[in-house]
C-alpha cells in the first residue's frame, strides 16, 4: 500500500460523508495516529485477512490487476448486496465520488391509504 493513494481514498470517502474501513496494519494505523480526531474517528480499522466479512458498501483499490482480480473475487464471494469495486493503478486519483453514494427509493402510494397517513410511505 501507498500513504498517498490511502489518503486519496480516505478525501473520497470523506468528500461523500462516508465512513472509511482500512486493514488493519502499520501503514494504515500510522496515518490514523496522523490524521486529526474529526477525521480518524470516521476511520474503522480492520485485520486484513478478516476486511471482506466486515460491513462495507463499495471499495476502492489503488495497485496491479492481479490483486485487483483476487481483491473482486473475495468481494463476489461475500453473502449479501452487490458492492462495487473501484480500481486504479498506483497514484491515479479520478475517483468516480458518484459510485461511492447509495442510492435510496421512497415510494408514496396514495391509493393504497384508505385515510391512514401511515400508509401512504413505504420505503
Amino acid at each position: 500500500d501507498d500513504e498517498q493513494d490511502a489518503l486519496t481514498q480516505l478525501a473520497a470517502v470523506l468528500a461523500v460523508g462516508s465512513q472509511m474501513l482500512w486493514p488493519d496494519d502499520a501503514l494504515h494505523r500510522q496515518l490514523v495516529k496522523a490524521l486529526p480526531s474529526a477525521v480518524s474517528e470516521r476511520i474503522q480499522l480492520a485485520k486484513a485477512e478478516n476486511i471482506t466479512a466486515q460491513p462495507f458498501d463499495a471499495v476502492i483499490f489503488h495497485g496491479d490487476s492481479d490483486q485487483l482480480r483476487a481483491l473482486c473475487e473475495a468481494v463476489a464471494a461475500r453473502d449479501g448486496a452487490i458492492v462495487s469495486v473501484q480500481g486504479f493503478a498506483r497514484g491515479e486519483s479520478n475517483i468516480l465520488l458518484e459510485r461511492l453514494y447509495i442510492e435510496r427509493s421512497l415510494s408514496v402510494n396514495t391509493a393504497a391509504a384508505g385515510g391512514n397517513a401511515s400508509l401512504m410511505t413505504i420505503g
